[in-house]
């Protein structure tokens, strides 16, 4: 059983996998601060040169409460969709993805944050790799929607839920309960279903 779950996926989706686990571990699930901000979107600091952390904050996991939840959600969606597009693609395609769909949900995140408030707190963090999750599944959604033989197959039910889940995110963040990074979320959703229409009808990618 285990065989077969590990042969679902290949060495890409397993090294972001790897790679989220080992940052959680070091930054104490975002509560060590110190090591967390090595991580952070800080756009000031971007624009001085450190272009890696439009990319790093998807591997900043928080805690829910005393447990793991977003870290090993997160890790399960990867596993599923990252690992059907990179069996069917291969590696450096599922990577362009997920390069493409976190650059374009952090900035989301960021700048939405100072839409809403008018300024960005050097305090204020997110992670997770949830916007790229979203992405995933909007282009296989949508490069199935429009490539009738795309083969990477998704359950009708995934996408009702995952939507489901989206408006949730925005009703719990009005109620102040918990944070969550929607913009990140919906922008993410957005971004990986233009990359499924674009690929779909170039067919060069």
């Amino acid at each position: 059983m285990l065989e077969d779950f590990m042969k679902r996926t290949g060495w890409m989706t397993k090294l972001l996998v790897g790679i989220s686990v080992l940052v959680s571990i070091i930054t104490l699930s975002g509560t060590n601060r110190e090591i967390t901000s090595l991580f952070t979107f800080n756009w000031e600091l971007i624009q001085q040169g450190q272009l890696h952390r439009l990319v790093t904050p998807i591997f900043l996991h928080f805690m829910i409460g005393s447990l793991p939840i977003h870290l090993i959600f997160n890790m399960m969606w990867l596993w599923d969709l990252g690992g059907s597009i990179e069996k069917d693609r291969g590696p450096w395609y599922l990577l362009t993805l997920v390069l493409i769909i976190g650059i374009a949900s952090n900035m989301a995140q960021y700048f939405a944050e100072y839409w809403m408030e008018g300024y960005v707190s050097p305090r204020y963090i997110f992670g997770g790799m949830s916007g790229v999750v979203y992405g995933l599944l909007g282009f296989i959604f949508m490069r199935r929607k429009f490539d009738p033989f795309y083969r990477v197959p998704l359950h009708p039910g995934i996408m009702q839920f995952m939507l489901i889940w989206l408006v949730l995110g925005f009703v719990l963040n009005s109620t102040g309960m918990i944070g969550i990074a929607n913009a990140a979320h919906l922008i993410g959703l957005v971004a990986g279903g233009a990359l499924g229409i674009i690929t779909a009808k170039t067919k060069a990618f």
